[in-house]
Formats: structure tokens, C-alpha cells, sequence
């Protein structure tokens, strides 16, 4: 599988369009284009442990294609899914948010959880 094709297979996973994968990424839509058509045929180890952080996809596969497809320290899609929004939030939601985990914390911790 070339890295077009792992790239390809990290978006329709995901179900994300390129720019939103690029701007997330902090890189260029065209630059993702240019991967997921095979005209770039690698990346910085740098970006592949970014989309490791960002997407749970093992930098080492996305850069060879070996080893195992996610990392062993990946979010599940659930936690992922849920901090991409909350950077999308603005402060006071972000705030808000803060405030309703603090308080299931609390909560947790009361019962012995």
C-alpha cells in the first residue's frame, strides 16, 4: 500500500475531507492532494507522529505501511472525535466544558471510581 493509499484510507476512515485534514494538521491542502494522488511519496517523521497523535494511525505505518495500522497508545475514536471539537470551541465553551468534567471528577471520586 503506497502513502497515497494510507492517506486515503486515514480520510475515508475518519470520514474528513482533505483541507480538514490539512488544516488540522497545520499543512497545505494541496500538499495532502499532492499525497493522496501519489505524486509525494513521503513525509516528515515529524507529521506522521502528528497524524499518530491526532488520528491514533501508528507513525510507522503511515510512513512504510509496516507494523501494526494503530498505535498501541491511540485515543478511542470517542475521546478523538471529542477533542478535535473541543478545539474547534471557543474559550467560553471550552470553559464550560472544563467545568461539566470537573464536575463528573468530582463526582467519580465520591464514589470511589
Amino acid at each position: 500500500m503506497s502513502l497515497g493509499q494510507r492517506m486515503q484510507t486515514i480520510l475515508q476512515e475518519q470520514k474528513i475531507k482533505q483541507v480538514e485534514f490539512a488544516r488540522e494538521l497545520g499543512i497545505s491542502a494541496n500538499y495532502v492532494n499532492l499525497i493522496v494522488k501519489g505524486k509525494k511519496g513521503t513525509i516528515s517523521a515529524p507529521l506522521a507522529k502528528l497524524i499518530e497523535e491526532s488520528y491514533g494511525y501508528s507513525a510507522q505505518w503511515v510512513l512504510t505501511g509496516s507494523g501494526e495500522k494503530f498505535s498501541a497508545a491511540a485515543l478511542t475514536a470517542e475521546k478523538a472525535e471529542i477533542l478535535k471539537k473541543i478545539q474547534k470551541m471557543p474559550d467560553s465553551e471550552v470553559r464550560a466544558v472544563l467545568a461539566f468534567v470537573n464536575t463528573l471528577d468530582s463526582i467519580n471520586k465520591e464514589r470511589g471510581d
